[in-house]
């Protein structure tokens, strides 16, 4: 039988009514949405046994759908974006096969916590519709895709990169390694906070590492905590940038060939001297 998505939408939004809460399917409500999820959070400890976990995740069902019929609302359905049934769950999809699992992002928050931050994951959705994910056929590298299982998908072009980028934004993934004929770019991280390192391997068998940086943040170099699925890390501060401009690094890989040309292209420190002494290779 086919799901109404719009009443279980607005059986969501009748349900945050009860407590005063306003979701009128716009962008300002998906901030409302990721309150109300974090207070399921806040008391996940309520929630235990069978019955428990299935009112859980009734509770994503129905603010999953929400968030995804908004995002059908504000863009994703003038760009092709539709609902589909994946293996039994309901997820949005386009012509190019790229995914996105609301439902299960929804049930991620109330189970992991701010780390699975439904307004970080609602922005990305935005900016692949509006194409700041852009789908062009503009490739100079041939890139491979390494995931953390050790799967390798091999001469990714650059208007197949957003599905994967969109596994580490979603929490399928902890981290990518972008691999190219002279090195590799690796991310990773949650909610919008993002480590990013390059790694130049030289023609004379030496390397050098660089470590992307926001620029508004260049002279803060205090080290803080940044706790990902990946594990804990003590980045400076200006070494967790956010998702936006990962994409920017992204796309820039592919597009400088030459490894001068891509580091000057983006915000970057050299991080040699600090890498090869982690390894030991100097003291």
């Amino acid at each position: 039988m086919d799901l109404n998505y719009q009443e279980i939408a607005d059986r969501a939004a009748a349900h945050a009514l009860k407590s005063g809460i306003i979701l009128d399917y716009s962008e300002k409500s998906i901030v409302e949405v990721e309150s109300i999820l974090g207070e399921y959070y806040n008391h996940l400890a309520e929630y235990d046994g069978r019955e428990g976990a299935d009112t859980l995740w009734n509770i994503a069902v129905h603010y999953g759908i929400y968030l995804g019929e908004t995002m059908l609302r504000l863009r994703l359905g003038e760009k092709g974006f539709a609902w589909y049934m994946d293996n039994g769950m309901p997820v949005l999809k386009n012509r190019t096969s790229a995914q996105i699992s609301p439902i299960t992002k929804a049930h991620k928050r109330m189970l992991n916590g701010p780390e699975d931050n439904v307004k970080s994951f609602f922005d990305v959705a935005l900016l692949l519709a509006d194409g700041k994910f852009p789908t062009k056929h503009v490739v100079h590298r041939a890139i491979n895709v390494q995931l953390p299982s050790g799967q390798i998908i091999e001469n990714v072009p650059y208007r197949d990169i957003t599905p994967y980028i969109m596994m580490i934004e979603e929490g399928r993934e902890d981290f990518l390694i972008l691999e190219s004929q002279d090195g590799f770019f690796q991310f990773y991280g949650i909610d919008n906070q993002f480590v990013a390192e390059v790694r130049v391997n030289l023609p004379n068998g030496d390397f050098q590492t660089y470590s992307i940086i926001d620029k508004e943040k260049e002279q803060q170099m205090e080290r803080i905590r940044l706790s990902t699925p990946y594990g804990q890390f003590t980045p400076t501060e200006r070494e967790v940038v956010p998702l936006g401009l990962v994409q920017t690094v992204v796309r820039a890989y592919y597009e400088h060939i030459n490894a001068e040309d891509f580091l000057k292209s983006i915000p970057c420190v050299d991080t040699t001297e600090e890498t090869k002494r982690c390894m030991g290779l100097i003291k």
